[in-house]
């Protein structure tokens, strides 16, 4: 019969069935970062804690490796500053035999000068020699901050983040890039800014004014008063952050004013005053449009707590499993 096809052996499609499934979980660990047994078998609070036990061991070995690299830099730095006193030492010796000579030069006819001459032109050798010996250990500690530990404090925030999934040569490659885009930006600054001030200098010899116009700094008490406002906004808007986010204070306004209540605050009017709606039926809708515009301004409270519920049920519900 057409399209009938003979069944295979009992358990051959459970066979072809788990080796397709195994197939597709191994191209999938090969598309994700690779994760040792031990990681994969140790339960979170296990990784937690063992994260937590590590951090602070690795930050305190850098902070060693820190130490003994600065510790050697600074021998090398006060082996080049002595060596260069100690140059500085003969030069001066050299500015004494220089004022020696003078003096014996003017005060009597023998060669007296000579001597101090040759004695001055070999302490200038000398100091010379010290001088550059000095500059060159100098020259050889630098930079005094350790490179390669920094390089090392680097990768270790790119694992935390990352976990396997970081590269360090990526990572290389990137920060190079970065530098030379930076260096790249300020190259182009700087001839924007030789440009702008060509232009100025040019306008202003035909007496015309200046096309840029400099930015000048901010003086302290302009500082002062920028922050002061700076930091009333912030307390403004922090304020009414607390006054949003409040939901129980917010579902109680809400229930007030949905159920008709009067209201008890300053802004609450008379309904017996003169201003207030005759009409019971310009009362309801007033009361209506009023529930309206309320539940348009109060909706970012309301979404958050249904947000928070929601989130706070799948969470329980995954800690049952």
């Amino acid at each position: 019969m057409v399209g009938w096809t003979c069944p295979g052996p009992p358990g051959a499609n459970d066979r072809r069935t788990s080796q397709t499934r195994g197939k597709a979980r191994s191209m999938a660990q090969q598309g994700s970062p690779r994760v040792s047994d031990q990681t994969r078998s140790s339960s979170l609070t296990e990784l937690v804690s063992t994260g937590a036990r590590l951090l602070p061991l690795q930050l305190k070995d850098e902070l060693a490796m820190v130490k003994g690299q600065m510790t050697k830099k600074g021998v090398a730095v006060g082996i080049g500053a002595g060596l260069a006193v100690v140059g500085l030492v003969f030069l001066f010796i050299m500015v004494v035999s220089l004022i020696v000579a003078m003096i014996g030069g003017f005060a009597q006819d023998r060669p007296i000068w000579f001597a101090a001459l040759m004695v001055a032109l070999g302490a200038l050798v000398v100091g010379l020699v010290f001088l550059g010996i000095g500059a060159m250990r100098i020259k050889a500690a630098m930079p005094l901050v350790p490179a390669e530990t920094v390089q090392g404090v680097k990768y270790d925030l790119g694992y935390l983040k990352e976990g396997n999934a970081f590269d360090p040569a990526e990572f290389d490659r990137l920060e190079a890039q970065r530098a030379e885009e930076k260096r790249i930006a300020k190259a182009r600054e700087q001839e924007r800014r030789k440009a702008a001030e060509a232009e100025d200098k040019a306008a202003r010899k035909r007496g015309e004014a200046p096309r840029h116009a400099t930015v000048q700094e901010p003086t302290y008490a302009e500082l002062r008063r920028r922050t002061q406002l700076r930091r009333q906004h912030l307390g403004d808007i922090r304020s009414g952050l607390d006054e949003k986010t409040d939901v129980k204070a917010q579902f109680s306004s809400f229930t007030a004013q949905f159920k008709g209540r009067p209201a008890t605050g300053p802004d609450a009017q008379d309904p017996t005053s003169p201003t207030a709606p005759h009409h019971t039926g310009a009362r309801a809708g007033q009361k209506a449009h009023e529930t309206g515009e309320y539940v348009r301004e109060r909706w970012q409270p309301l979404a958050l707590l249904g947000a928070a519920s929601t989130a706070f049920a799948v969470f329980a519900r995954q800690l049952r499993k």
